[in-house]
């Protein structure tokens, strides 16, 4: 924003703060809905409850869990300018949060939609605990039924044709630790090379909310592609895995070690690795998200060992349930043999 924007604000600012409620509302409800990055939501009355509870919140959520709820909750400042946070008590409240929740967000996903009526009953319950609200009115907005999570795996010879096909040995680097260890891409993005422990065989990883994971790499091949990559890259302890590669106009292709690669650009890298194994044709960008290669890693470990608190671990789940709910599940075929095994011994008694 420029400075003759800032004081315009400034000014704005100043002005309302003199006007009536009434006309101050009438003024901001049409200018809220299109302008908010600059916490103009905050001059309206939910808006000032909204700023109160996120204030509250800055000493338990991660950054971007505080922009993820703050973003949610303008949406409901949006949607009711006019109205005070008595007005959402029960019975009325009940209902103007579940149209609203329908509006904004009954036609996406429901687990979208359940994230989003967490975070709106959770702000309701801290002021409920202070006082100043009477009742929660979410308590009597139905979350969305959860579908039957779908689970893919790549097979064991996508598996082996994805390693294979990695002609550089930062890509087959990066593959293993998506396939055989399940770690996110995001944490895959945050990798450093001091962040690799030779003499432990050990990676240290800085995963989904702010978690910093150990995991021990039993992988020998792993532990040689790495030491070759190191001295071919001459890699300082700071650089980055996954590091930023691109062409250069009558340079050609140049490495910086130091800046690592965007989401966006993580992406890309993974499609066109299952391109050159054949999973996907050339430029296919959606339908075989990085996710997989994660429920892939488990379900290995799984099926090998049987024991889903190693998966647990592996994955670095708080509960075992979302492991075994969401990650992994029980082969049919193991299912079947498991049941066979039964019936036979029963026979047999």
């Amino acid at each position: 924003m420029t400075a003759a924007g800032t004081l315009d604000r400034l000014t704005l600012r100043a002005a309302l703060s003199m006007m009536p409620r009434h006309e101050r509302l009438a003024l901001l409800a049409p200018l809220i809905r299109e302008d908010v990055r600059d916490k103009s939501y905050e001059l309206l009355p939910l808006g000032q409850e909204v700023r109160r509870y996120l204030a509250a919140q800055q000493k338990r959520l991660t950054p971007d869990s505080m922009r993820t709820y703050e973003h949610v909750l303008v949406q409901m400042v949006k949607a009711f300018p006019d109205l005070q946070l008595k007005d959402l008590e029960l019975p009325v409240g009940a209902e103007r949060m579940e149209e609203f929740m329908d509006e904004r967000w009954g036609g996406g996903s429901r687990a979208a939609y359940n994230v989003n009526h967490s975070i709106l009953s959770e702000f309701f319950k801290w002021h409920l605990r202070r006082g100043r609200i009477r009742s929660n009115p979410m308590e009597l907005v139905d979350r969305a039924r959860k579908r039957v999570p779908y689970r893919t795996t790549f097979t064991a010879d996508q598996h082996a044709a994805i390693i294979a096909s990695a002609d550089q040995l930062r890509d087959r680097i990066a593959l293993r630790l998506l396939l055989d260890y399940g770690i996110r891409k995001g944490a895959l993005g945050k990798i450093q090379f001091k962040h690799f422990d030779h003499q432990r065989k050990r990676l240290t990883i800085f995963t989904k909310g702010q978690q910093v994971r150990e995991l021990p790499l039993l992988d020998p091949p792993l532990w040689m592609d790495l030491e070759r990559l190191l001295l071919d890259w001459e890699a300082k302890p700071g650089d980055y895995l996954m590091c930023l590669i691109k062409p250069i106009p009558r340079a050609g292709v140049r490495r910086f070690p130091d800046r690592a690669m965007s989401s966006t650009a993580i992406h890309r890298w993974w499609y066109a690795r299952l391109n050159d194994a054949g999973i996907v044709p050339k430029g296919t960008t959606a339908g075989e998200k990085m996710h997989k290669a994660r429920h892939t890693a488990g379900q290995r470990v799984l099926d090998a060992t049987g024991d889903l608190k190693l998966v647990q671990k592996l994955l670095g789940h708080a509960s075992i349930q979302t492991t075994g709910d969401t990650y992994v599940d029980y082969d049919i075929e193991q299912w079947a043999a498991k049941m066979a095994d039964v019936l036979r011994h029963q026979d047999d008694e």
